[in-house]
């Protein structure tokens, strides 16, 4: 594999006059970086690791995070992006879980990685611990490379083909090891061109996390392939800090999801001339409210919005919304990128138009599977094609529209409900920041709604009133068992590692909040401040 697809893009883009803008004025080109990577990959070389080892990457969002994915793929090995808001723990279970041989770290992290006993544990494996700088062992770490130590032993061996693994919690907060091909990452790559078809004119900035495949994928390799400058600026909290880095690096195509485009779009405090120089932009990770695609779509109207649908299982882009249909389909997800398909099936046959079940994946684009998981991986990979757990239907141009997915949804009142389709109307409500929805036990309904959202604006005046208004805003855009029973105002929502809310810790809440209602210990209508 040392040789392989990945090793040629490389070396194809190494281009000195195209490269990495971050911070106020640095600079380091595609032909830089790559060199770098060489010298790193010599130095893991000299690790004397077995061919196709497992190296996982921890490291702060910069420049030399991609310098070290090229350097584990130079040096024979498979590189596993973490997320850098990961705790030295999460970090920990990782390696154990992957049986990594190597772990990739800052400088400005061996501090917290000394302190971790988790990390520790598994250095005591036989974990080796490096700087992802220079491949050389940090201050304090010299032990884990001293003469004999004990090469890590691994009691699973991915296939041969595995060219990076992605860790996805999803919404359970349960890491799962996704094993990609080149194949997969190239095919999904040249796929997300052919759709938008981005030229050696463009830049893209990158804010999103370097553990998501959408920025491996989607991001710094479309970059490559197409030519494209790349300003880094990961780490973007507030939509204005947005709309300064717009206007300071001058992207002409940005990808990123609803949780920055909700409070964009909700903010007065920008117009059409602070992100002039964008043309492309495309949404990910989630849906966004119709309602306010087309209020950013109005405040925007030299800019292609696309919204996409995709999973790491596949690479992870599967659909976008061509340019020019926001106005007919903005409820929707798109039609299937070129090269690959889908399909919606109920109850084991081919969905009618605008039947609802689950939708379906093929193309190169799938995943070889999941890391040491038989059952599960079985489970997804089916004859018919990916199985993606989402709910979804397609009408009669071929448009996809999604409406939950199978492992979210419970019955109220007899009715299959999809919390993401209430979670996707209060967030088009203009006081509203984030929506996470769940379902508690009844003994009428069967299941509850309830709503946990956090305000725009902290702190709420009038805690009853905005939740009596949200109450009315649902009134006219859900039946009677569509509609929350419940909605609790919270400052913050328990995420999964990969930062998305994680719904098993929500429904805990959920329940906790119920087992205080009946004890007396809080009165009906306290929110969760």
């Amino acid at each position: 594999m040392k040789g392989g697809a990945l090793v040629g893009l490389f070396e194809q883009t190494a281009r000195p006059d195209r490269g990495f803008r971050y911070g106020e004025a640095e600079f380091i080109s595609y032909a830089d970086l790559f060199a770098e990577a060489g010298k790193l990959s010599a130095a893991l070389g000299r690790l004397g690791q077995r061919p196709r080892f497992i190296a996982a990457i921890w490291m702060e969002p910069s420049p030399e995070c991609y310098m070290a994915f090229m350097a584990i793929v130079l040096a024979n090995g498979i590189p596993v992006p973490l997320h850098g808001n990961s705790s030295a723990e999460q970090v920990a279970d990782v390696l154990g879980k992957l049986e990594a041989e190597v772990l990739l770290t800052s400088s400005a992290r061996l501090d917290e990685v000394l302190r971790s006993e988790g990390i520790a544990r598994e250095a005591g494996q036989g974990t080796i611990i490096v700087d992802g700088i220079t491949g050389e062992a940090g201050e304090g770490m010299e032990a884990s490379i001293r003469p004999g130590f004990r090469r890590r032993e691994r009691v699973y061996t991915p296939p041969e083909e595995t060219a990076v693994v992605f860790m996805s919690s999803g919404s359970t907060g349960k890491p799962k090891g996704i094993l990609l091909s080149e194949s997969n990452l190239l095919s999904n790559m040249a796929s997300i061109q052919a759709s938008l078809r981005l030229t050696d004119e463009d830049t893209v900035l990158i804010t999103k996390s370097f553990g998501y495949s959408s920025t491996v994928t989607g991001e710094w390799l479309l970059a490559l392939h197409a030519g494209m400058q790349i300003a880094l600026a990961p780490g973007l909290l507030h939509p204005l800090q947005l709309v300064l880095e717009i206007k300071r690096s001058r992207p002409t195509f940005l990808c990123t999801v609803p949780a920055v485009l909700l409070p964009l779009a909700k903010s007065g405090k920008w117009d059409e001339q602070d992100l002039q120089s964008l043309t492309k932009l495309i949404v990910v990770g989630a849906a966004m409210p119709p309602e306010t695609l087309l209020q950013l779509q109005m405040r925007l109207p030299k800019v292609e919005i696309m919204p996409c649908y995709g999973l790491t299982e596949a690479s992870p882009r599967v659909t976008c919304l061509p340019a020019g249909q926001l106005a007919s389909k903005s409820a929707s997800a798109g039609l299937a990128i070129p090269g690959v398909t889908i399909a919606v099936y109920r109850e084991g046959m081919p969905a009618a138009p605008g039947e609802e079940g689950e939708i379906v994946v093929n193309g190169p684009n799938v995943m070889l599977g999941y890391y040491d998981d038989e059952r599960r991986t079985a489970n997804v990979l089916t004859s018919g094609g990916l199985r993606t757990m989402d709910r979804g239907y397609m009408d009669g141009d071929g448009f996809l529209f999604l409406t939950g997915r199978t492992d979210n949804a419970f019955n109220v009142a007899g009715h299959l409900f999809h919390p993401e389709m209430l979670e996707k109307a209060l967030l088009s409500h203009p006081a509203v920041r984030e929506s996470a929805v769940t379902g508690m036990p009844d003994e009428i309904s069967g299941y509850r709604p309830i709503a946990f959202v956090i305000p725009d604006q902290h702190p709420v005046e009038d805690e009853r009133n905005m939740v009596a208004q949200l109450h009315a805003y649902c009134l006219n855009r859900f039946t009677a068992a569509g509609r929350p029973k419940e909605i609790i105002i919270v400052r913050e929502l328990p995420r999964t590692q990969s930062g998305k809310p994680d719904r098993t810790a929500i429904q805990l809440m959920a329940k906790e909040r119920n087992d205080d209602l009946r004890n007396g210990s809080i009165a009906a209508g306290t929110d969760g401040y």
